[in-house]
């Protein structure tokens, strides 16, 4: 193998362990962390919370390591990121609205939003700093762009 081509491969691998480090157990943790300080809620109104962020994570995580080559890799999580994204900008839409229709949001919707911050967050020192600003830019103001 040449010399680049094992310096690529061992940059995808790299990449690889810091998907798996972002997404992975620590994830799990940092959700029953937040999960586990909703006082009001009963286990089966946390367990669903937790199955539907588990469920979008294991999805792009699925997808990810799938990728065979480093820049498929690199281009699968900023769409993995723009998706996420796309999906917490969402979900804090609905929050704003139902404060804005009932003074307060429903809880399950906001422990939902915090749990998809938080992979928003695990993907994002995967990602070069311009283009999450250039995200959170459009996501900010998308009719103007």
């Amino acid at each position: 193998m040449p010399n680049g081509a094992a310096d690529v491969e061992s940059e995808l691998e790299t990449l690889r362990n810091r998907v798996e480090a972002a997404l992975g157990t620590s994830l799990d943790e940092q959700w029953d962390e937040v999960l586990g300080q909703w006082e009001e809620a009963s286990p089966a109104d946390r367990d669903e919370v937790r199955a539907q962020a588990r469920a979008l994570r294991d999805r792009l995580l699925d997808s990810l390591r799938a990728i065979g080559s480093l820049e498929e890799l690199k281009r699968g999580l900023a769409i993995g990121y723009i998706e996420m994204k796309c999906h917490w900008t969402m979900l804090n839409t609905r929050i704003q609205q139902q404060t804005a229709q009932h003074g307060r949001p429903k809880e399950p919707l906001i422990y939902r939003a915090t749990c998809v911050s938080l992979i928003v967050q695990g993907l994002e020192p995967l990602l070069n700093r311009e283009y999450v600003e250039g995200v959170a830019d459009l996501l900010a103001d998308p009719l103007s762009a």
